[in-house]
């Protein structure tokens, strides 16, 4: 059965590649067949996905065969696409074999590949572009971003890199290399050191209107990807009130336009030994969004794409809501969700696959929230937490953990899965949408925030609105299937 989330058989996704041209989408993407247990992007190559309308994929196959053993480019790493004045198709991509040494440490290269045809590309083996070793360190050097710059009048290479001789653990900077040809390549001063973080992965930099963004992922204070804001490529790049895409699950976002609109490309991770309580994995299974930006500041706001939104099409009658703890007041379409502690109005919902779509209104609230596959006594399960005391929500889940020997340990020190922690729209009215599919979760707030996650251990059950001392309105729920 075709699902909404892409994932290889035998496989996952880790960084997506994305180019757009006449009309259709290309999903390059780093193919991971986790060769052994527990080690992650080994043996991995380029495959390729296209998309018209995000829902549709067509599996094209690999792409960019990886190197023997022997050669630099045994693994076949994150990198961009860019198409010449002569129709010649240029990827450029991180070359990676631990063999290779500078000083006992591993190096990382850049290579490319060209052909007529994006299905169709060789690798230049004459073509291997290193770190200097003055201005950047040899081993951090990866995920090379290629533009043209039309001021400049030569094409920009951005890396992620790191300061020759800085620290480990704030020296990560985006290293700057140009350009006339696409061969012969100059070393430049670094075009982002914030002097913030490890590293700073899958740079890009992109238009839209009057703003430039710059588009980066890190694992160092969060794990996530981060863009700024600027009027011109010189900076200053300013940091945006809310400057990540989605959660910790969904990482190494790249963006691809059609000329119209912006989307997002990214991979909403593993957990190992699928179950919640197992930490998260590089790669896992690819999902997009659309980007939207707010013309008065700058801001880039995330949104369901209209097919993804219409996947599930079968509506379920609802014709119960269960309580749990509250008093409930119905209404014609809506009903009022009243408690002085915990309570929560619950509506029965299929095993996995299904969309829900609903509004929130708060009344008055010390906390409120999504209720997602809880039992009748919200003993388990998953809770989309809202607080607009703190202006914060993230995902949490009841138990937090295996409980330990005694009584007490159960995570209850662990305010929620703080990784997945966003900033909570101002307001007192909330549209969502919620897609399920097997073990994946997105839930879409007021067409401007994403919240991403994986659920394994909980199915079935109930879902609704849960209010901590407080009232909160429910109205135009409903439930989809295929």
């Amino acid at each position: 059965m075709k699902k909404l989330f892409y994932q290889p058989k035998d496989a996952w996704v880790g960084d997506l590649i994305p180019y757009w041209e006449d009309g259709t989408f290309y999903g390059f993407y780093l193919h991971d067949p986790r060769i052994k247990d527990k080690e992650y992007a080994e043996e991995t190559t380029w495959h390729l996905v296209t998309t018209k309308d995000f829902v549709n994929l067509d599996y094209k196959g690999e792409s960019i065969r990886r190197g023997a053993d022997d050669r630099p480019n045994k693994n076949a790493y994150t990198g961009s696409v860019i198409k010449d004045s002569n129709g010649i198709y240029h990827a450029f991509y991180t070359a990676y074999n631990e063999k290779f040494k500078i000083n006992g440490k591993s190096i990382q290269s850049v290579m490319q590949a060209t052909g007529s045809d994006l299905e169709h590309l060789e690798t230049m083996e004459d073509f291997l572009f290193v770190a200097d070793g003055v201005l950047y360190e040899e081993f951090d050097w990866r995920d090379p971003f290629v533009f043209w710059n039309e001021e400049d009048g030569c094409y920009w290479m951005l890396l992620a890199s790191r300061l020759k001789d800085s620290g480990a653990l704030r020296g990560g900077c985006i290293a700057l290399c140009k350009s006339k040809d696409l061969i012969n390549w100059s070393y430049e001063k670094p075009f982002y050191a914030p002097q913030m973080y490890v590293t700073m992965e899958c740079p890009e930099v992109f238009r839209m209107g009057e703003y430039w963004y710059l588009v980066y992922s890190t694992f160092s204070d969060c794990f996530t990807t981060h863009y700024r804001i600027a009027k011109s490529l010189d900076g200053p790049w300013m940091i945006p009130e809310d400057d990540v895409f989605d959660t910790r699950a969904d990482y190494a976002i790249k963006t691809a336009s059609d000329g119209e609109h912006r989307y997002a490309f990214g991979w909403i991770a593993s957990k190992y030994g699928n179950c919640d309580f197992g930490p998260w994995e590089w790669g896992g299974t690819m999902v997009f969004h659309e980007l939207v930006q707010d013309q008065a500041t700058g801001a880039l706001k995330v949104k369901v794409i209209p097919g993804v939104r219409d996947y599930y099409t079968k509506e379920n009658e609802i014709t119960q809501i269960t309580s749990y703890n509250c008093e409930l007041y119905k209404e014609k379409n809506a009903v009022d969700v009243m408690s002085q502690t915990l309570g929560a109005g619950l509506y029965e919902i299929p095993h996995d696959c299904f969309s829900i779509e609903l509004d929130v209104h708060v009344e008055q609230a010390h906390e409120f929230g999504i209720a997602l596959h809880v039992d009748k006594d919200m003993e388990q399960g998953y809770f989309l937490r809202m607080n607009p005391r703190k202006k914060e929500m993230a995902w949490d889940m009841w138990p937090r953990d295996h409980q330990g020997k005694y009584q007490w340990q159960i995570k209850g020190d662990v305010p929620y899965q703080i990784e997945t922690a966003r900033r909570l729209p101002e307001g007192t009215d909330y549209h969502i949408l919620i897609i399920r599919e097997e073990d994946i979760c997105i839930v879409y707030i007021n067409d401007e925030v994403v919240m991403s996650t994986r659920m394994y251990d909980h199915k079935d059950g109930y879902a609704g609105v849960y209010v901590v001392q407080g009232c909160v309105k429910i109205s135009n729920f409903k439930l989809k299937i295929k």
